[in-house]
């Protein structure tokens, strides 16, 4: 058949999740199919195929798990008008690197430890290289053919105001840790143009992710008092990631979360407990292990220090007192009202 192309490239006639491949297969092909599949990408191909991304919403099956509705690729071509992302003036976006890059021959390789066979990477691996494929198509388009992506307006801020009739000598950590979560609520955290759907949302979801981090190692976090710095084991961490499940995804988290806080003051380790190596330390698909280390967080001088880090603690653990299971939405709006309460 001929191809048919994904929004972000993926080469739908041959995917190991759509409809094609196991079409020529008996149920105990397809099984070893699936079962090698795993083996090579980490993931086994659903039993219920994909029926492609170009399938518009109102014709995906109620039964369908693929293609996800809320793609935000998906999202952000549709709005645009486009067939894929080859045709939008923003190619490649940040968003689409991280997607479609994400699964190409040199990546599965290295994470394999060994060449992959032709047979295996035409079946597994090529139909994933979607920049690859997407830059193909770019090179034949005309000038008229790209169009600019669909904008979206900037989200409006919940950050509410420092309250003021604090003490000064009271309020003076309490304000730098106010200041610092504001300026990560302002920072556009490396994506240059988050004005498109995909990148907006990206963006969004960086900081809910990173405040639920901080959030984390302030609330749950035990005070080190030889090391300066705030710990919190792997089973507190993992049971506290409430909506940010990527904060279980090493290479989110190493990449990500602590470079990102690096850049604002906040040094983060993850730390393997005595007699463990770091390979044990997450899954074969790369997702941390509910055991075998604790998370680090310590505040450099140029942001106040320790005294600002206990004041971060003080802070998150007075709102969780008082709100609960809600306590995390004040704390990404940084609302420190809290702080006046008797």
């Amino acid at each position: 058949m001929s191809i048919l192309v994904s929004k972000c490239g993926i080469d739908c006639s041959v995917c190991p999740w759509g409809p094609y491949p196991r079409k020529e297969m008996t149920a105990e092909e397809f099984e070893q199919y699936r079962k090698k599949g795993k083996e090579i990408l980490g993931f086994m191909p659903i039993k219920t195929p994909c029926v492609t991304c170009q399938t518009p919403d109102e014709d995906i099956p109620k039964t369908s798990k693929l293609p996800r509705k809320n793609c935000l690729i998906r999202q952000c071509v549709d709005k645009t008008g486009l067939a894929n992302c080859a045709f939008c003036s923003r190619f490649p976006c940040e968003t689409l690197k991280e997607t479609a890059g994400l699964w190409n021959r040199k990546s599965i390789e290295e994470k394999l430890g060994e060449k992959l066979s032709e047979e295996d990477y035409h079946s597994f691996v090529e139909p994933f290289e979607g920049l690859s494929r997407l830059s193909a198509i770019r090179s034949l388009l005309k000038p008229d053919e790209i169009r600019e992506p669909a904008k979206i307006s900037k989200s409006e801020t919940g950050i509410i105001s420092f309250p003021e009739i604090l003490p000064e000598k009271e309020s003076a950590s309490f304000r730098a840790v106010y200041n610092l979560l504001v300026k990560i609520d302002a920072s556009n955290l490396g994506l240059k143009n988050a004005d498109t759907f995909a990148e907006r949302h990206k963006l969004e979801n960086r900081k809910a992710h990173i405040m639920r981090f901080l959030w984390i190692l302030a609330n749950y976090g035990k005070f080190d008092k030889s090391e300066l710095c705030l710990i919190v084991d792997a089973k507190t961490y993992q049971a506290n990631r409430g909506k940010e499940k990527k904060l279980s995804i090493w290479s989110f988290v190493k990449d990500v979360v602590f470079n990102f806080l690096y850049e604002f003051g906040i040094r983060c380790k993850r730390i393997a407990l005595k007699g463990v190596k770091d390979v044990d330390l997450t899954t074969g698909t790369g997702y941390l292990r509910k055991r075998g280390w604790k998370m680090s967080v310590s505040f450099d001088e140029r942001i106040g220090g320790v005294a600002v880090l206990k004041s971060l603690q003080t802070y998150a653990k007075k709102l969780d007192k008082k709100y609960g299971s809600k306590a995390f939405a004040y704390f990404r709006n940084s609302d420190m009202n809290i702080l006046i309460d008797k």
